[in-house]
């Protein structure tokens, strides 16, 4: 058996379910396995990221300016687009299959001491849970962990060694777990911070969510740092990258070439500068300003406005949610000389999806239907398909069902092979993977 044949073995004993509840804190559970691990989770500083959109990207530069600098870095974020041991890199490295396996067994053995079993904990847990003992394994110096869901319940606050937090932008979803409004989402999210760490949050974040973690901070006597958009400006926006203006300690920096496109990333950028500002204050190795400038020229973020394929162009984003596609329509209609745009969509049912719809239909385009490879949580396309057509801005765009992911895919390419115009594929991180795949021929879907 090869060892990713183990791994497979592995990852189908585990429970792909989600024991996160309202009303069961699960976090003294976590944290009691990590004790009897030895405590990993306080064998290095974590920078702790939540929010509802932009905390993949905000994780992703963190790291990265980190690993830059000089020190071991762990990242942990969610969801993947590929490999599930995405969740789990250093130094932007993949975990290895030998070492998740390694991990696994020193994870298993302290459920065993705790008489508990694997069905006890979720698929999310396990990976969290692993990524602790692998991170404390490789003496990572930091990690940063981006919560899954929420914030207080979520898996990641079992973490105790946490010396920032930063928040992403906060918008509605998962109203039926995290609660139905702005409120309820910030205060339960905000809960992740801790006595004495910095808070910093994101640049023109809604009024209501920041009072909501300013009176947190004054709770837990933790320091709150707000970004402000004053020393990011957007030069040109373009496909797969954005010029922007710098300014870093009072020096201006025109045209710089940042390789993540999208008119929300200025703002996520704004807030990760507001970290490195802070960090080097105290930092024994400061990131320097060409640290700054060589990170932002190769950051890559797959699966947010994502360039698969140059010309003629294709585009994955994995816009999940009405706040996404807000940034995704915005930024696509700042931009000139698109030409003629498909897209193929698919949605998760327990989303915003009439709202996204509708904002999607401020572009003029053709849009292919179907539904994300989630049969728990897919919107069938039919349903998607009555969504477009009840609105009436459809009457102005083409629409057209396809039976399957691979189809949409084969449909968006003679099209293209007509037009030659852009294809973007959107509305599902579950989805926009089964696409990529259908696009390259690698699904027999």
């Amino acid at each position: 058996m090869t060892l990713k044949d183990q791994y497979d073995t592995i990852i189908s004993q585990i429970p792909h379910v989600m024991k996160y509840g309202k009303n069961e804190s699960r976090i003294p559970l976590l944290r009691r396995i990590l004790d009897v691990l030895g405590s990993p989770d306080k064998q290095f500083k974590t920078i702790h990221v939540a929010g509802t959109n932009g905390k993949g990207s905000i994780s992703t530069l963190t790291a990265a300016l980190l690993q830059r600098s000089g020190y071991q870095v762990g990242l942990f974020t969610s969801p993947t687009l590929y490999d599930d041991r995405e969740m789990i890199r250093l130094n932007g490295q993949l975990i290895m299959y030998d070492e998740f396996i390694k991990c696994y067994q020193t994870f298993t053995d302290a459920l065993k001491q705790l008489s508990l079993i694997q069905q006890d904990i979720s698929i999310f847990e396990t990976w969290y849970l692993i990524s602790t003992i692998y991170f404390a394994d490789r003496r990572a110096d930091y990690v940063v962990y981006e919560t899954g869901l929420g914030g207080e319940l979520d898996a990641t606050n079992a973490t105790r060694n946490v010396k920032t937090v930063i928040f992403a932008k906060f918008a509605l979803d998962h109203l039926n777990i995290l609660g139905s409004t702005l409120e309820d989402i910030v205060t339960t999210t905000a809960k992740i911070i801790k006595p004495g760490v910095q808070a910093i949050c994101y640049a023109h974040q809604d009024p209501v969510a920041v009072k909501i973690i300013e009176n947190r901070c004054l709770q837990v006597n933790a320091k709150l740092y707000l970004s402000s958009f004053d020393h990011v400006h957007l030069n040109q926006p373009f496909l797969d990258h954005s010029q922007i203006d710098l300014i870093l300690n009072g020096e201006i920096l025109p045209n710089v070439h940042f390789n993540l496109a999208g008119q929300y990333q200025i703002r996520n950028l704004q807030t990760v500068l507001t970290w490195v500002a802070l960090f080097n204050r105290t930092a024994t190795f400061k990131i320097t300003r060409t640290t700054i400038l060589s990170v932002l020229q190769t950051i890559t973020f797959p699966g947010r406005m994502a360039l698969i394929q140059a010309e003629p162009p294709v585009l994955i984003d994995g816009a999940h949610n009405l706040n996404g596609i807000n940034g995704l329509v915005t930024s696509l209609l700042s931009l000139k000389d698109l030409g003629t745009i498909t897209f193929v969509v698919g949605f998760l049912k327990d989303k915003q999806v009439t709202e996204c719809v509708n904002r999607l239909l401020d572009v003029n385009a053709t849009f292919i239907i179907s539904s994300p490879d989630n049969p728990d949580r897919a919107l069938a396309a039919d349903q998607l398909a009555q969504i477009f057509h009840a609105n009436p801005k459809s009457v102005a765009a083409k629409i057209i069902l396809a039976d399957s992911i691979a189809n949409a895919a084969q449909q968006a390419k003679q099209l293209q092979g007509t037009n030659q115009g852009l294809v973007i594929g959107t509305g599902s991180f579950y989805f926009i993977n089964k696409f990529k795949l259908a696009w390259d021929g690698e699904t027999n879907e």
